[in-house]
């Protein structure tokens, strides 16, 4: 089963301007267009019992949007999915950990070689399962079944870090698109 990844940048002029959202809904418009040759105008969607949104009259198409730093992602798959990317930067790692991953997991990524790298990396995994499970921060990371379902980790450019998850392995296309916004 394939699905189908698009990402763009947020246009300069509108970083740090709080317009994440606005191009990820933009995005899904031109990856339903360009997939399906539907206009997401008139899909009409709801949502989950804990937020997640869906379509309601194609119950076979799937999506999730993620967005961080100046990138936002778009998936659109046969199956319930989620994705997440997360832009690297200082957080107080231990402390974060600590609602994170399983203690003993901690030791390993404060001493990884990269730790930055390896903090992201369990962050998207998590967030790509609570997004692909519909519970979002419902659910206590620490407890996350890692071999339920399946993961990929994306290869996302330097200091990114990204995540897909979904019942059944995919194979992922990429497409880049440019984004117009008002």
């Amino acid at each position: 089963m394939e699905a189908v990844i698009y990402i763009t940048e947020i246009p300069e002029q509108y970083e740090q301007k709080n317009m994440e959202h606005m191009t990820g809904e933009k995005l899904l418009e031109e990856a339903l267009h360009r997939e399906y040759g539907l206009k997401l105008a008139f899909e009409p969607r709801a949502k989950g019992e804990h937020g997640k949104p869906f379509f309601t009259l194609r119950p076979k198409l799937h999506y999730n949007i993620s967005h961080s730093g100046k990138y936002v992602v778009c998936v659109l798959a046969g199956q319930e999915v989620g994705i997440d990317i997360q832009k690297h930067k200082e957080v107080p790692y231990e402390k974060m950990l600590l609602k994170l991953v399983p203690s003993e997991m901690i030791p390993e990524i404060l001493e990884a070689e990269d730790v930055p790298e390896a903090f992201f990396r369990q962050w998207v995994l998590r967030e790509a399962y609570t997004k692909w499970t519909g519970e979002g921060f419902y659910k206590d990371f620490r407890k996350i079944p890692m071999e339920k379902g399946h993961y990929e980790i994306l290869d996302m450019v330097s200091g990114y870090s990204g995540a897909l998850w979904s019942a059944d392995p995919l194979e992922i296309r990429w497409e880049k698109v440019e984004i117009s916004l008002p």
